[in-house]
This record gives structure tokens, sequence and C-alpha cells, in this order.
């Protein structure tokens, strides 16, 4: 492929296990995949009786007139797809019915049947049945159906006994029996079921270019997860194949990704990683990578490095904002204090080296700091230009053509960086530009290249100007690299190589300054790795959506639809970025996205064009709003919650109004405080509050509070704290808010509660998980869900541990799992699923 061969930056994917097709310019990935779901062969009637028995039995007097009685397949009526089964029983002493093929079944296992049906008179059965492995009947429940001109859907659970190795499902109309229904849609399965990776992706995150002989080979990583690990791979930018892969290896914590990743001056590559904040290396030709440990102790994240001279490098920490130096020979330095610069400062974020001057570049934060470190004198200075320092923090550092390039805040700029005889640093922005990702390339031939408005753009050292070359980049460039390509006849010269992480996929771009030859094309072989799943929520379409940790995209699971219980998602619409939050109304999905705030509006009935559908109703990011954290709908009014951007303790709540087509941002809503619950009643939202404020802000509150806003008069009316708890602690974060028959329900850590709208007072407050603190506030922690089958109870997580049902009678809790379920959706049907061990969404039926 030449030219622009990446079309289509909105691209929906289908995934199963082996691959099938990759096509770079077609807008979507292949694989096939085994079924988790029980499914039940031809289970809308699609195929006729295919995989179904009738049974007819003969009246007591043996009469064998059916009165026009008949089992057949209807093209008139369906709940799912074209057809159904009509059993039309004319004849009251006359049974009839109709038994699928046998299903595997396991004796002690609960066991739960579906059916939709549509009965226009007399009544339907629906039966279990459960059958040993000579065929012998072991046991049977049946629920039934009345007369309905309306699709319904009927379900009967059993444990299946002692001796059980199949299960059928029985559709019945008995001989006391006469009337008409219609079935479709017929489904069984276990009462826990794993339905295994949802969102899943083999984007880069930390890369690096090799030098000398290996010049044309790129290191990057794939980010892991809790179960896991990155794995590195390295690819030939020749051939644009993986050549070889390394999982990074384990420790007392595990890694989960690599932000950052550079090669030394003796083409040793090193990586640092996260969670646990240690450093490795990579010779190149290895089959293993080293673990180095922890050059600062204490610290959650090397962020990134950047190479010295003579084999070394230099890393930045987050936790205390730590600087340290490896050395091959005497190993890892912390250089100053920590935290580096500033005593309130948690970031270390992002740095660069000049090897000439032997001066790094350091990108600090909770407010924003570019200082530069004087190797030699220890000297530092905080260059970045005032008017940016309201801004929380920067995200890269490049230096390279004798300036200094900073992305922050959604500006990259280029400072030149002077210093005077008696050691006076100054900076001047020679250039600054918005829409721009973060990274550059380095320096060539005076100029030096970057992605403004997701095209390829040349900046002019010298004279200061920026031109688009019109040439398309699909995702974030991770590094960009200046290699010389064995192909000279199309890339002649050295030839601008980046890495792209566009569409969940490792790409390769190709750009040759001399020709204008461009080249996008994805990565062969690179390794996928499943997704810790961040959000989920049920679709107004039926289906359960989910949304990545840091990768995004958004899974879509059909219940029952043979989902795959494996290592690889089935749907991924992509791109989004990370999704904090989902919920349904009115026919839409709404989807709160990081980074940024931001309120997506998506009809799953409509083609996926990001920008188009979903559609962006609310940008919270120049409020200094980062993460949606709760949603809410009512009244023609969408809702929604966020925490502040990384050091700022305010979140907002923003209000999208569809009458006027505008969004309303009320920034510091609850003082110093984030907005992660939210609930609608009776024209009145209520809001619930954390402590936490933005990353790596230090809270000033010490009681999370419960509100309510008048969305007619645009303003809070009510501020509330919770009941008092013995002892005078404070509960800091109201992580969950439910409208349940007319009162506010809600979680605050471990402890319950109900607060009556009518009377503005807690009704119930009571703790029912002691295990559940939060001391420092939280984003998130509870889930509550009801379901129309159960108006008796409410079901729930909290503590990424519980799943429980709460008996509204008595208030008592039933735990029904207890070793790890975070979030909560149910299905139409009133399943419920949630994350178990990270990356799987689980269902429960009952």
């Amino acid at each position: 492929m030449s030219g622009r061969d990446f079309q289509g930056k909105q691209m929906f994917m289908k995934l199963t296990l082996s691959l099938l097709a990759i096509i770079i310019s077609c807008t979507s990935i292949v694989y096939r995949a085994s079924a988790a779901d029980i499914q039940v062969i031809n289970f809308g009637f699609e195929q006729g009786l295919t995989g179904w028995t009738p049974f007819k039995d003969k009246d007591n007097g043996n009469d064998q007139d059916e009165k026009g009685s008949v089992i057949e397949v209807s093209g008139n009526k369906a709940s799912e797809g074209s057809h159904s089964v009509r059993i039309h029983d004319a004849k009251k002493s006359r049974a009839f019915g109709l038994e699928s093929s046998k299903l595997n079944a396991e004796a002690g296992t609960s066991y739960v049947a579906f059916a939709d049906v549509l009965v226009e008179s007399g009544k339907a059965e629906l039966f279990f049945r459960f059958y040993g492995g000579n065929g012998q009947l072991l046991g049977e429940s049946s629920t039934q159906a009345g007369a309905s001109m309306a699709w319904k859907t009927i379900q009967v659970g059993m444990t299946a006994p002692a001796g059980t190795t199949h299960a059928t499902v029985y559709l019945y109309s008995s001989k006391s029996n006469e009337g008409t229904s219609y079935w479709d849609h017929i489904r069984f399965t276990k009462d826990f079921t794993n339905l295994g990776v949802q969102v899943g992706s083999a984007s880069p995150l930390g890369a690096t270019f090799g030098i000398g002989a290996n010049q044309n080979q790129i290191y990057s990583v794939i980010t892991g997860n809790a179960n896991d690990r990155p794995i590195m791979q390295v690819i030939d930018a020749d051939t644009e194949k993986v050549t070889n892969v390394a999982t990074l290896p384990s420790a007392s914590v595990n890694p989960t990704g690599a932000w950052a990743a550079t090669t030394a001056s003796d083409g040793t590559i090193y990586l640092g990683t996260y969670p646990n904040g240690r450093l490795y290396k990579y010779t190149a030709g290895d089959s293993a990578i080293t673990d180095l440990g922890a050059p600062l102790p204490g610290e959650s994240y090397v962020f990134d490095l950047a190479a010295g001279t003579d084999g070394k490098v230099y890393g930045g920490s987050y936790g205390k904002a730590g600087f340290f130096e490896y050395d091959p020979v005497n190993g890892a330095t912390q250089i100053g204090s920590m935290p580096f610069y500033n005593p309130a400062y948690k970031y270390l974020r992002a740095l660069a080296h000049d090897n000439g001057r032997n001066v790094s570049y350091l990108a600090m934060g909770n407010n924003a700091s570019i200082v530069r470190y004087d190797h030699n004198t220890g000297k530092t200075d905080d260059i970045l230009p005032a008017k940016y320092k309201s801004i929380t923090l920067a995200g890269t550092v490049d230096y390279t053509g004798d300036r200094v390039f900073v992305a922050i805040g959604g500006y990259l700029m280029a400072l030149r960086v002077d210093v005077a005889p008696d050691g006076t640093v100054t900076s001047t922005e020679e250039m600054s530009t918005t829409s721009a990702a973060p990274r550059v390339s380095p320096a060539h031939n005076g100029s030096v290249y970057m992605t403004v408005s997701s095209n390829l753009t040349r900046y002019d050292i010298a004279t200061k100007q920026l031109t688009d070359l019109d040439l398309a980049i699909p995702g974030r460039i991770q590094r960009y690299g200046w290699v010389t390509l064995k192909d000279q006849a199309n890339y002649p010269g050295e030839t601008l190589v980046g890495l792209t992480d566009g569409n969940y996929e490792t790409n390769i771009i190709k750009y040759n300054p001399q020709n204008g030859m461009f080249r996008v094309s994805r990565v062969e072989g690179s390794p996928r790795i499943a997704g810790a799943i961040n959000s989920i929520g049920a679709g107004p379409d039926g289906n359960i959506y989910t949304s990545a940790y840091l990768y995004g995209g958004l899974g879509k699971y059909h219940p029952f639809g043979g989902d795959a219980d494996d290592s690889q998602p089935e749907f991924i619409y992509a791109p989004i970025s990370q999704v904090d939050k989902i919920e349904s109304e009115n026919g839409k999905l709404y989807l709160g996205a990081y980074p940024g705030g931001l309120l997506y509006e998506y009809d799953p009935e409509l083609p996926w064009s990001m920008g188009v559908n979903p559609k962006l109703l609310i940008n919270t990011s120049v409020f200094q709003q980062d993460r949606p954290k709760a949603l809410a709908y009512g009244d023609n009014r969408v809702f929604m919650g966020t925490a502040g951007t990384t050091g700022a303790r305010p979140g907002a709540l923003s209000v999208y109004d569809y009458t006027t087509g505008t969004a309303a941002v009320h920034k510091d809503i609850v003082t110093d405080q984030s907005i992660i619950a939210l609930a609608y009643h009776n024209g009145l939202l209520y809001g619930g509050s954390t402590i936490r404020g933005g990353y790596s802000s230090t809270p000033s509150q010490t009681e999370a509070k419960l509100f309510v806003y008048d969305p007619i008069e645009q303003t809070k009316t009510n501020e509330y704290s919770l009941p008092e708890i013995t002892g005078g602690r404070k509960l800091t974060a109201i992580t969950e808010l439910k409208t349940i028959d007319g009162k506010i329900w809600g979680f605050a850590e471990g402890y319950l509660f109900i607060f009556n709208p009518d009377t503005r007072t807690f009704d119930y407050f009571a703790e029912k998980f002691p295990d559940v603190k939060l001391p420092e506030g939280n984003y998130r922690d509870a889930d509550l869900v009801t379901v129309e089958k159960d108006p008796n109870s409410v079901y729930g997580t909290i503590g990424n541990k519980y799943l429980f049902k709460i008996q509204k009678s008595d208030m008592s809790v039933q735990i029904i799992r207890s070793d790890g379920a975070d979030m909560l959706a149910a299905d139409d049907a009133g399943n419920l699923y949630f994350k178990h061990n990270d990356t799987q969404l689980w269902r429960y039926s009952f």
C-alpha cells in the first residue's frame, strides 16, 4: 500500500479468536470465538423446527382427532428475528409440546431457562427437564403464562439433580388447555457465566527506536492488566512485522503497563512501569527482559525516561515526584530531594535530556512547571511561560533541534532557552499550536514533525512556520524516529517512521521528505491483551456495553448471543477514549469519557461514526474537569458529575438541555469536591460528592455531601450532611444514588441510606459492609440495580468484592458472591452483569 493507506478513523471491529482478515483500509477486524453462552439450537426458529422435537399425546379415549391443532413455524409474529413457533391447541383432552435438543448440564449446578411468549388465548407452560446418562428423566420444573396480546419473557429455574448429564427446554400446552401461543428467543444458562473479555487492544504505549545496527527496530509495550503482564514487542520497520516479543518479568507487585521507554547511548532498551515503579532493561536479540528493581523505592510510576551520555538514563516518577539517574555501572541514584524541586509536587510526568549541555528538562506538577535542571551545577529554573501556569501538568517534553517542545493543556509549544553570562535562564515561546498530539520527531534538516488536527505537519525551526502536509495520521504517535529503510528506491535516505495506536492496533507510518512517499499500515503479529473493564452499562437496544481502562473503546455484548469465554472481545466500537460511565435513556446511550470530562450521546440504531454518532454534547475541559463519574437523565435533560483535572479540587455538575440545545457547567457545586453519584426524581436532581478532587490534589473537606439541584432554577437548593456516626467519623464519599420506590437510596462507604424527598430526612441509615472504608474519598465504589421480576429486592456490588441482595421488607443483606464483583447492570430479562477478575464480564441469572 502507498499514499493514504489508512482510511476511516471511525472504526467498528468484530473480533474473534483466530485472525481471518486484517485490511487496514476496511472498517472491521474479524476473529472467531467459541461460545460461553449455552445456546439452544435454533433458539429463534429461524431454521424451521430444526433441533426441536414435537410432541402430541392421545386423549383419554384414544381419540386421534386433533381438531385442527398444529405446531408450526410462523412468520407473522416474532420477538426477535423474523420467525417464531406457533402452538395451537384446539382440543382440551390432548397435550401438545415442543422439546429442544439436549444441552450439556452438570449435577448440582443451578440453571435458568428464558423464553419470549405471546399467548393469544388459554395458557402456555415453560418446562425445564433434566436427564441422566441413560436418557432417564431425573427432574423437571415449570412456569406458566396466561393470555396477553404482547410479548413477554418468562423464566423457570432449577438446580440439576444428582446424575444429571443433560437438560432440555420444553414448550408445552397441557391436556386441560385450549389456546394459541407463540414462542421465540429461547435461552438457557447457568446461574453464573463468565462471558470473558469484552475490550482488548494491541495498541502500543511506551515506545523507542533502536540505534546503530538496530536503527530499523522499534520497541514498544502493549499494556497489561491485573492478570496479564505487559508484553514488549520488537518491530522491524522494513517488514512492518513483529520479530520478537517478551513479557515483562513478574515482581512482588506486577507491572501493568509502561509509559516510559528510551534507548541508551549504548543501545540498551529501558522501560519504566506502573503501578510497581520499576525499571527494566532489554538487550537487542535477547529472549528476556531484565528487572532492575525500583530506582526510587516507594514510587508507583516511572512515568518517563530519557537517554544521557555513557549509557546513562534519567527517569521521573509519580507519588513523590522523584528524579533519578541510572548508570549501567553504578545502578540507580536519586537526584535531589523527593519531591524534586517543589515539596507540593507529586508528578515528574515527562522529561528530556540535552546531552551537549548535560541539562534535563522536567515536566512537573500538580501545578505545571517545566524545570531546567543543570546536572553540572545543580541549578533549577522553571522555564514554563506564565500564561500556562494555571494548567496542572504537561504531558510530554522533547528536546531536539536545540529547542524544548512541550505539550500542555491542549497546546504544543516550542521554547528557545537562553542562559546569560550571569547564569540567568530565560525562555522564549517561538511557536504554539492547538489540536496537536503531544509527541514531536527528532529534528531533521532543520525541521521537526508532529501531528496537528490529525495531519502530519512540519515545523521549520528557523522560520518558525508550520506546514500541514495533508497526510492523515491514525491514532496518536507514541514515538517518531528517523530510519534508513532497505527500500531505498521508494524511501531514499532517511525516512520518518512513527508508531501509532490507531483503532486499538499497532500501526506504523512512513514519510519520506525527499519524494513525499507516505504509507500507513498495521503491524503484523502484535500481541493483543485484554483490557481491564472500566465501566458497564445496559443499552437501550438490550445489549450490555463496556469500556476499558486506558484503552477506551466500547465493547458490546448481545445477551445469550454466544460471546466467548476467552481472551479476546467480539465487538468493539472505536475510536473513543476511556469511558468512565455508561447510562441509557430515551433510546440513547450516554457515555462519559476521560480525559476532558466529555459527554457523548450514541444512538445504537444508527451507524457508528465518531463525532457524528456518538456526538459530543458537553466538553468540560475548559472548566478544568477531567473524569465523568456520574450520569442521570430527567425531563429532557442529561446530567453529568465530574472530578477535576490533576491537582484541582473542584468538581462540577454539567447539564445538557435538549429543549434549548445548550449546556451549563456548574463548577464547585459542592465546595472542593467531585460529583460522583446522581439520581433524578420528581423534577429534582440529587447528587453525591466525594472529598477526593482531581488526581494528586489534597482534600480540603472532611465529609461527603448529598445535594439537591433544581434544573428549572439552575441552582443548588439544598445540601445535606449524612447522619452522624458513633465516634464522630465522617463519611468521605457518596458513591451511589438510585431512585427506588420514590426515595433516594445510596451508599456512602459501607453505609446504606435512604433519603425521603418529601420530608427531607433520612428514613434509613445503617452500616452494611464494615470492611468498606474510603478515608480519603473515592471516585466510585458501589452500584445498585432493581429488576422488574424481583420487585421486593435491590441488588448491588460494593468494594470490588461483594455481589449482594437487599430485602426491602427488613433491609437485610444477602451476600451472593464475595470473591470479587464490581460495577453492575441488568439486561431486559433481569440478568445481572458485573466485572470479575479485572478483565471479565460475568452474568448472574436467577
